[in-house]
């Protein structure tokens, strides 16, 4: 089979693998992390480069026999997808870190055990949340978030402003503990030691925790059991489902 797949660049290292070791023809794609936060950029973004991927929609050619997500739910970003002439395949996840985990029941059993638990993998570090300046490692989350209050003072008010950082850093006080998911790919001392400083940093507790790339070499092996995989038929578009598998097509 000739497929096209379309990942979040947090999986560029899980994803390259796994199109190395899968048996069809895989061209692969990357969009740029962070789109999650905004569920309709995101939206829009793999809307438009799934019909890039469709013949007769699109200068292509190529007549791929599946387009494929490397994606989850991620905050309802990809919910409200069509699927053109080509069926669309998704993980049965809410995000990434599920994909990161090789199941959701893994990701269930985590999140049940240590629910303040923020993630870290090669692409989190790498693309996101640090960066190496001459092999010293960055925390760059105070710079970020200047530069997010004089965007709100320029736009609300400094009193405005306050309140809203106020309201994003509550999410630091549900958090308690940082992972880092060693996927066996990359410069792992690296990114070890970035999230043993974060969690020093923030007073929380640190562990590494084995990866498992099991749902993405599957999603670009073809090996899709509709237990975990979600196929979206051409005409039919992607809705969040609470009952039948996270999400499912009508």
């Amino acid at each position: 089979m000739k497929l096209h797949a379309i990942a979040c660049e947090v999986l560029a290292r899980e994803c390259a693998r796994a199109a190395a070791k899968s048996p069809h023809v895989v061209t692969l794609s990357f969009q740029p992390f962070g789109l999650h936060e905004r569920p309709d950029d995101l939206r829009a973004a793999l809307q438009a480069e799934i019909d890039q991927a469709t013949p007769g929609l699109s200068l292509s050619k190529s007549g791929y026999d599946y387009i494929l997500l490397a994606y989850g739910l991620c905050s309802r970003g990809t919910a409200d997808l069509v699927a053109r002439e080509t069926p669309v395949v998704i993980p049965r996840s809410h995000d990434c870190i599920a994909l990161l985990l090789g199941s959701h029941e893994r990701y269930q059993q985590e999140f049940a055990g240590h629910p303040g638990t923020y993630y870290y993998s090669p692409g989190w570090v790498e693309r996101k949340e640090g960066e190496v300046l001459q092999g010293v490692i960055e925390v760059v989350k105070d710079r970020q978030a200047e530069e997010r209050f004089k965007e709100y003072v320029e736009k609300y008010g400094e009193d405005n402003a306050r309140f809203l950082m106020e309201q994003e850093s509550q999410w630091l006080a549900n958090y308690n503990r940082a992972v880092f998911l060693n996927m066996g790919l990359g410069d792992n001392d690296y990114y070890r030691a970035f999230t043993q400083q974060v969690a020093e940093s923030h007073g929380w507790s640190y562990e590494e925790l084995v990866g498992d790339t099991r749902l993405i070499d599957r999603l670009l092996a073809g090996d899709w059991d509709d237990s975990e995989f979600l196929i979206v038929h051409p005409g039919q578009r992607t809705i969040e489902s609470v009952t039948s598998g996270i999400i499912s097509a009508v």
